[in-house]
């Protein structure tokens, strides 16, 4: 499902999942989100260039919540009412890069008491990752994290638990996906439910992406090309002037990835027989940056 939050609807789902959460047979729950990925940006809601086909079949065989709204039009505050169902105004993240309150309780908090597994994969945004940050993934009830204070690219460099900063080479969305996998199997091996909150890096710029990716948007119309469009360069991380034609072929290609990244996901939970018992859960965290 395409969409994205709004803390008063989003607490209200929270509660709900609780009420599933101390049953006999506790479900499992994949928390998904795109970083500025906008609700129209899938060939689902009409979008004339993107391919998107396991988002697209998603969007068809599940629920779609398409008046969902954002707590916040900027990424800290949204990712903080995520994981509280809080107002930003109420726990004190009000623009990006503000760290979460870490007197703050969180669904990782809850998951952690309900008997669940849990971790984060991705960007985190709401704090530093290191070990002895007070609102890192995991004081803030995650039992493992392989997280980035950030956005990333290919070839991601991530923190795992807090320890030191290592380079994983690959896509970034795919790379994600793998540690969800992994994290997955090894709760599978201790007969534990889980929950997996999986932030994508994609497809906040500065882009990057792999030539398979740009290969199906070179048919881009050339008129794209007569804009100029301001963003950050990945050389020098300063502000570069790039024509939009370009930039819109990187950005549809993140999104590419990041679809097929959760299309390899789902296959996993179909072939290991997960799907019945998993609930998967995806949206943006503010909709597409100007």
């Amino acid at each position: 499902m395409m969409t994205s939050l709004r803390a008063t609807l989003l607490s209200f789902i929270l509660l709900s999942l609780t009420s599933f959460l101390f049953a006999t047979e506790q479900p499992n729950v994949i928390l998904l989100m795109g970083d500025d990925h906008g609700w129209d940006e899938v060939a689902y809601n009409g979008h004339p260039h993107l391919h998107t086909p396991v988002l697209d079949e998603m969007a068809a065989t599940g629920l779609r919540l398409d008046r969902f709204y954002s707590a916040h039009p900027s990424c800290s505050p949204t990712r903080g009412s995520f994981l509280t169902g809080r107002h930003p105004n109420r726990y004190g993240t009000f623009t990006p890069n503000w760290s979460i309150r870490p007197e703050e309780i969180s669904i990782g908090h809850l998951m952690k008491q309900a008997g669940y597994r849990t971790g984060h994969f991705g960007k985190w945004h709401v704090g530093p990752v290191k070990k002895a940050s007070p609102t890192s993934p995991g004081a803030m009830g995650f039992d493992e994290w392989l997280s980035h204070d950030n956005f990333f690219e290919l070839d991601p460099v991530l923190v795992r638990n807090g320890g030191e900063p290592k380079k994983y080479p690959g896509e970034s969305s795919e790379v994600v996906i793998d540690e969800t996998i992994r994290f997955i199997s090894e709760a599978q091996k201790k007969e534990q439910p889980f929950m997996a909150v999986v932030w994508f890096g994609s497809p906040h710029e500065p882009y990057q992406a792999l030539e398979k990716d740009m290969a199906l948007y070179d048919s881009l119309p050339m008129k794209y090309a007569d804009t100029m469009v301001s963003l950050t360069s990945n050389e020098t991380g300063q502000k570069v002037t790039r024509p939009l034609r370009d930039v819109l072929q990187e950005r549809y290609s993140e999104i590419t990835a990041m679809d097929r990244a959760i299309g390899k996901l789902r296959d996993y939970l179909k072939t290991n027989e997960l799907k019945g018992n998993t609930i998967v859960f995806y949206c943006g965290d503010n909709g597409m940056a100007d």
